[in-house]
């Protein structure tokens, strides 16, 4: 008998087909917190879906860049050796294929980090300015 130290982890839409393994690369850092405090966090967490340049414009141009956010939510079961994660929703499902199929169809590797833009509206964001 195989004994792990850790459960296996499977990330699925919520029909049952398996997520991007790209989308998982991507936040790979994020999933990996969620998990190390998965007692504190709970089985729901959110992740901002990073596009850089490549975001969305908002259509009003005082907004910038659209920020999307997904829900994600864990199922552990047989005794704490499997989790499943898939979108806390519909929307969430439907953001992160979009997502993914955006990025990937656009040659953007999963670990290629973006550049946000300035989103000039939004006040309670302070500018942090070099001295």
């Amino acid at each position: 008998m195989v004994t792990l130290d850790k459960p296996v982890t499977v990330f699925e839409y919520r029909g049952g087909r398996p997520m991007p393994g790209w989308f998982v690369e991507r936040y790979d850092d994020e999933l990996t917190a969620w998990g190390r405090n998965f007692r504190k966090i709970g089985p729901v967490k959110h992740v901002v879906l990073r596009e850089g340049a490549l975001s969305d414009l908002s259509p009003d141009p005082e907004y910038g860049a659209v920020l999307y956010r997904v829900g994600l939510v864990a199922e552990v079961s047989d005794g704490g050796r499997r989790v499943t994660v898939r979108p806390l929703d519909e929307q969430s499902e439907a953001l992160i294929a979009r997502h993914c199929e955006k990025l990937m169809r656009l040659g953007v590797p999963a670990r290629a980090v973006l550049v946000e833009p300035e989103r000039p509206g939004i006040p309670i964001l302070p500018r942090i300015v070099a001295p």
